[in-house]
């Protein structure tokens, strides 16, 4: 079991990327802002203004994808999905990514079987998605 963490500087793909992994059997990722610590400083500590040419700008921000994926099958495509998304993007620098193993993980709250949740997330997005598959 792994916590696979991705930030993403190109905000247009996240939407790609969730509904890719959805597809994969990837359903409960949480995304948050980010902002990149040159920005940042460039906006808030006033003796770094100067920085704000070299970071193109206005305040940009960056999306972070935390998720745990319960097999190594599933994480091998996930990972194997963002890095073709970001290749196709065509342009560098589109973000970061890695992996934690974890030693011990538990959903909180009321148990509910795999059709439950299919049928949650579907409603969420509005769509169907894939059947998880199996993976050792």
């Amino acid at each position: 079991m792994n916590l696979l963490i991705v930030v993403i500087n190109d905000e247009e793909l996240l939407d790609e990327l969730i509904t890719g992994w959805l597809d994969l059997g990837v359903t409960g990722a949480t995304v948050i802002e980010s902002t990149d610590s040159l920005q940042y400083i460039s906006h808030h500590v006033p003796i770094f203004a100067g920085f704000r040419s070299l970071a193109s700008g206005g305040m940009r921000h960056n999306k972070t994808i935390f998720t745990v994926i319960e097999t190594s099958g599933i994480l091998d495509e996930a990972v194997a999905f963002l890095e073709a998304l970001c290749r196709k993007a065509g342009t560098p620098h589109q973000g970061v990514y890695f992996v934690i193993s974890l030693d011990q993980f538990n959903r909180l709250g009321r148990e509910i079987d795999d059709g439950e949740q299919q049928r949650r997330m579907e409603k969420k997005i509005g769509r169907p998605i894939k059947e998880k598959r199996e993976h050792n």
